[in-house]
């Protein structure tokens, strides 16, 4: 190839990474079909749908997702968009592969160019982009190309000028806020991994680039967290950004076994689905100010006048002192909650005897069915128990600030607990009708954190928004611990159960 035409390609590059991709790596864009080639010219390009596309081949195309991606990159280049790229997506899109091409394209074709890389954690940025990233230089199908790049832990240089001219990957987070920072080239471009879990203070600090006209930005990731940076990009701010969404069962690379196993852990109406498969925010139209949630509505609570436990029950108990708060005991069974007992000045032994009282009533013989909150005076309660048992009763005491059985969607056991607590009502759980407990479901709140975590509002924030704290719903949210130690029980009496008749099991309810 003659110098002339080298640099008509490169000067072709620098305005087209779908053409580098082409003759880099060998690869083109989806096919569209026929039918839509001409309203695919005009269309905004979040309204592209997969059914306009022909079958993906594995090793000829990049995604008809990644295309759009690569498109809107080509659009800011040409001054009609915004340089300011941001993608709320599901998992296994293909993100880290477009953003690792970007990075690639993008110090290829500018001179002493620098792209400073983030994502919330170290695995996500080395383990994922990092490697990614090693993966695309490695298949380079131009060999004088491939040796331009030299792959370091924490930098991808090219070697001409390594000190001026690299990638760089620093993780995100609030004690380390320079991640975007302290890059000086005309030519940056700032990627932004995993985007909602980065730290607002990271953003803040490179608040100049990423509102520089000169500067290309992409923001990329699971939509998990309905505050910060990442979710202003799609609201508040969303007029100075291009927004894409990245539906997962959309892309014609999708893990389906991810989908399949979101699916059967949380269900296809949870918010895990939405956020983690669909790419959603979720729970917009219920948020306040600062970014809580409710937990539940009014139309999640269904009530019941039957007041006769069958089966397998659970007791949950969140005692109290001599504070403003009561002690509280409440009762669960297959179908339905009640607040069965409440104390207003309490200690370790009064709360032991009422609830050996309580168990005999209600006929718990299984230390295994209670759980008492350990915090506070309930450290001693379930030795209490114990000891006047002869050891017959030995309860659960549950720390709920410990971590949960699903430490990947949930900060500590509370959060887990009032989750299962919602999960169970939603599918029709019932409560024996009680205006206080009503009260304090519908004012318990939670959002995720930096990690996308659901976090439930503690109970001292609580009380400082001048909310009452939630003594009746913690009780029932503790009917739920070790919840799935008793399921084959509790298949056997609701099979003994679907054997009697609907009036029978819901008296007074006309069903």
């Amino acid at each position: 190839m003659s110098e002339v035409s080298l640099v008509k390609m490169i000067r072709r590059f620098r305005i087209s990474p779908i053409f580098f991709i082409n003759k880099i790596w060998g690869l083109t864009p989806q096919p569209l079909k026929e039918e839509f080639k001409i309203v695919a010219q005009t269309a905004p390009l979040d309204d592209f749908k997969e059914e306009w596309f022909e079958p993906f081949v594995k090793g000829e195309h990049i995604t008809w997702q990644q295309w759009v991606y690569f498109l809107a990159i080509e659009k800011g280049l040409r001054g009609e968009a915004p340089k300011r790229i941001s993608i709320k997506s599901g998992h296994g899109s293909g993100k880290s592969c477009l953003l690792s091409m970007t990075i690639i394209w993008f110090l290829f074709c500018f001179k002493e160019s620098q792209v400073p890389c983030t994502a919330p954690t170290a695995d996500q940025l080395h383990d994922v982009l990092w490697k990614e990233l090693f993966k695309w230089i490695d298949k380079i199908q131009i060999e004088e190309v491939k040796e331009l790049f030299l792959c370091q832990d924490k930098y991808i240089r090219i070697k001409e000028s390594p000190k001026t001219w690299f990638a760089r990957a620093r993780t995100g987070q609030k004690e380390n806020p320079e991640a975007l920072a302290g890059i000086h080239s005309e030519h940056v471009f700032l990627c932004v991994d995993e985007s909602s879990g980065v730290h607002n203070r990271v953003y803040e600090v490179a608040e100049g680039s990423l509102t520089s006209d000169n500067v290309l930005v992409v923001l990329i990731g699971n939509p998990v967290r309905n505050e910060g940076y990442f979710y202003d990009t799609h609201h508040v701010d969303k007029d100075a950004w291009q927004n894409l969404s990245f539906n997962s069962e959309e892309s014609p690379i999708v893990d389906w076994a991810y989908v399949d196993r979101i699916i059967a852990k949380y269900g296809k109406d949870s918010e895990e689905y939405f956020i983690r498969v669909k790419g959603e925010f979720i729970g917009e139209s219920k948020m306040d100010e600062k970014g809580w949630i409710n937990l539940l509505v009014e139309n999640d609570l269904h009530y019941t006048t039957d007041e006769l436990f069958k089966g397998s029950k659970k007791l949950g108990i969140d005692p109290s002192g001599e504070g403003q708060d009561t002690t509280e005991w409440g009762l669960r069974d297959v179908f339905k909650f009640k607040c069965i007992a409440t104390e207003k000045i309490s200690n370790p032994k009064t709360i032991s005897s009422k609830t050996l009282t309580l168990c005999d009533y209600y006929e718990i013989i299984d230390g295994k069915e209670i759980a008492i909150d350990n915090f506070g005076v309930g450290a001693d309660v379930s030795k209490n128990i114990a000891v006047a048992t002869q050891g017959k009763m030995d309860c659960y005491g549950v720390n709920v600030g410990d971590d949960p059985d699903d430490k990947e969607l949930f900060l500590n056991i509370r959060g887990e607990l009032f989750w299962r607590l919602r999960t169970w009502l939603k599918a029709g759980g019932m409560i024996v009708t009680n205006a206080q407990l009503k009260a304090e479901l519908l004012s318990i709140k939670f959002k995720r954190n930096l990690k996308g975590k659901i976090v439930i509002m503690p109970k001292e924030q609580m009380k400082r928004e001048g909310l009452k704290s939630p003594n009746k719903a913690d009780a029932f949210s503790l009917t739920f611990y070790k919840e799935y130690e008793n399921i084959k029980k509790d298949k056997e009496i609701e099979e003994q159960l679907d054997e009697m008749e609907e009036e029978e099991l819901y008296p007074g309810l006309g069903v």
